[in-house]
């Protein structure tokens, strides 16, 4: 993309666009050009500043709090930092280059100057501030993990962009760089637009990409195998590396970028391009023992309605049901598992503490012979979709995320219910069930990067998760699942802040291992979940796709 004159670039800016021929020609001789590299911080929230910004090529960050809040994404024909030509103030926010840009700068004096030569132009330029301002007010803050240009690898890249195509329902640009003109030579579908930038170089691809994320919500970009100086710049440039496949020998991650591998399935590279469009479906899964069942029903729904689950998390029930749907677990398989555990609880499974110690029961017979066989043995390593499981440690009550390593021994640390069986010692530490410091793990899936995070939980207060007799004196399982019942109920709460689906099943057992009611507990769950399915798919359909 070649650079435009001063004035011309002028006639594309808001804040110029009324003037006349004259006015234009007198800002030019007033302003001067900076270049800024990609990850460059042009000024920070706090900094005095004196001068506004003209973006004539590339892309910037308003970043807002922290570096965390991203106010607005700005490219070519944009203007930021107006305020400081008006008030001695310090910066508002902070500005960072998310790509290569070439900006025209305008200092207070030389705007004082102006003003004093020829008002009209003040007018107008407050009245264009004025809108901005009242914009910039009203608006939302954007998501500070957008992501538009995707540098990939593989020969499977034409099915990354249908993929992308298919979540944003736009059309997807495909920029052709040299050395990869055969891979467009295949049928495209309208929703792929392939570009063919002229003359195109390493100095001249930053400008390319800046136009084209003007046009494009997403910009995909084939590397060729063999190395060459424009391959190298689409790789600085990207916001995100993939690979489908094996990575060339040549390739090394440089700057901000994020490498991302593949195998290329159709499943991955659905759940890569939700990744990149903003769109991860998380699924949390709460504890609540044998009502936990509830689980099952709605994993039913969402299978039925092919509603995608990108990542997992599950605490206590809700880590071991959930291990079983990343194991990919069909859905007759997961019913028929409701039954298969009332002969879980029978007397043989109990290996009883004489005398009891720290619990009624060790629990080395239900990690070894039941949980062990459920999950055939296999690692985190092996499920088809992320999992993770949360225990909490029996010293510290520090929240312990499991991710890695034998599901039999997560899912038994996850399940350690207090008094009933032993805590369990694995990777170092003593764990004691999930429940007690996040029943409904939404925060775990947060910050490992779900966007859309659909709740089921069985948690309620203890009045209502408990079924039977309030007129006898409880047993021994009744009081621990009731007084359980009640910490989860108020451990819960800081949870919800994180999920925008929420699936609140009202069920109820006598105690945590009551699993003779578990089809009804099943149906329960499923008919909850197919009412808040408007709900799921509204969410799905509204996401921030940047």
């Amino acid at each position: 993309m070649n650079a435009l004159p001063p004035t011309q670039m002028l006639k594309n800016i808001p804040l110029f666009k009324n003037l006349a021929e004259d006015d234009l020609a007198l800002v030019a001789t007033q302003l001067y050009r900076e270049s800024y590299p990609k990850g460059a911080t042009v000024f920070n929230k706090g900094d005095f500043g004196d001068t506004l910004y003209l973006i004539e090529s590339g892309q910037v960050a308003v970043v807002g709090e922290n570096g965390k809040e991203t106010i607005a994404f700005l490219g070519p024909g944009s203007f930021v930092g107006e305020i400081s030509l008006l008030l001695a103030s310090p910066r508002s926010a902070t500005l960072q280059v998310l790509l290569d840009a070439r900006m025209w700068t305008l200092s207070k004096t030389n705007f004082e100057r102006l003003i004093n030569t020829r008002p009209a132009i003040a007018l107008e330029m407050m009245r264009e501030m004025s809108k901005r301002l009242m914009t910039t007010t009203q608006g939302q803050k954007e998501r500070s993990n957008r992501r538009r240009i995707t540098a990939v690898f593989g020969e499977k890249a034409l099915d990354l962009a249908e993929a992308l195509y298919a979540e944003l329902n736009s059309p997807v640009g495909l920029l052709v760089l040299p050395g990869v003109q055969d891979v467009v030579e295949l049928p495209t579908s309208q929703g792929i637009v392939p570009i063919y930038p002229r003359n195109l170089t390493a100095a001249t691809l930053a400008g390319e990409l800046s136009h084209q994320v003007e046009r494009f919500k997403h910009v995909l970009a084939p590397v060729p195998n063999q190395s060459d100086p424009i391959a190298e710049k689409a790789i600085e440039l990207a916001d995100t590396v993939v690979g489908i496949g094996r990575l060339p020998a040549w390739f090394s991650p440089v700057g901000q970028c994020e490498l991302w591998t593949t195998t290329g399935s159709t499943t991955d590279l659905a759940r890569l391009a939700r990744r990149l469009v903003n769109r991860t479906v998380g699924l949390a899964l709460s504890s609540g023992g044998s009502r936990g069942l509830a689980h099952i029903g709605v994993m039913k729904v969402l299978m039925e309605e092919n509603i995608p689950v990108d990542m997992i998390a599950g605490a206590s029930a809700g880590a071991l049901f959930g291990a079983l749907y990343a194991l990919g677990w069909s859905i007759e398989r997961l019913i028929a598992f409701g039954d298969e555990l009332k002969s879980a609880t029978k007397i043989s499974n109990w290996d009883f503490n004489f005398p009891p110690r720290t619990a009624i029961v060790k629990g080395r017979i239900a990690r070894n012979k039941l949980i062990a066989k459920w999950v055939d043995h296999k690692n985190f390593e092996d499920t088809q979709t992320p999992m993770y499981m949360v225990a909490a440690d029996a010293y510290t009550g520090e929240e312990i995320v499991f991710d890695s390593g034998s599901l039999a021994d997560a899912i038994r640390a996850s399940l350690s219910i207090p008094v009933l069986a032993e805590p369990w010692f694995y990777q170092g530490r003593y764990h004691l069930d999930g429940g007690i410091v996040n029943p409904l793990p939404s925060s775990v899936l947060h910050k490992r990067g779900a966007d859309i995070i659909i709740g089921s939980s069985v948690v309620q207060p203890m009045g209502q998760s408990y079924q039977g007799d309030t007129h006898k004196m409880p047993n021994i399982m009744q009081t621990i699942s009731n007084v359980f019942s009640a910490m989860e109920a108020e451990a819960i709460e800081k949870e919800y802040e994180y999920i925008d689906v929420l699936i609140q099943h009202r069920v109820s057992a006598s105690h945590a291992l009551d699993f003779d009611q578990a089809a009804s507990l099943i149906e329960l769950g499923e008919k909850t979940a197919r009412d808040t399915l408007p709900a799921i798919k509204a969410a799905l359909a509204a996401t921030p796709v940047g």
